[in-house]
């Protein structure tokens, strides 16, 4: 019973520096950014979607088995003008 205990306190504490890793990443954003310095900063987007002179680099976060949350940066002109979670934009997606 001890072990059962030992096992799911590490899975846990796993799980959570996991998780930690990329929302402190995302601290790691500063306002003029170029989408180069973005990926050397957080990383590979999952996706990307563009129109005009607006790009919106897509990342996920995984914040659970069945969940994830989705933090976007929006590029205005090349440089990063915003960055937050999905419902900061006001975004139909």
């Amino acid at each position: 019973m001890k072990t059962y205990r030992i096992i799911i306190a590490f899975f846990l504490v796993v799980f959570l520096l996991g998780c930690a890793g990329m929302h402190q990443q995302m601290n790691n954003l500063k306002i003029g950014m170029t989408k180069q310095e973005v990926i050397e900063a957080i990383g590979v987007p999952y996706g990307t979607s563009a129109s005009g002179n607006v790009e919106y680099l897509k990342y996920r976060v995984d914040t659970g088995i069945f969940y994830s949350d989705l933090y976007l940066v929006r590029l205005l002109d090349g440089k990063v003008d915003a960055y937050g979670q999905r419902g900061d934009f006001n975004l139909p997606y």
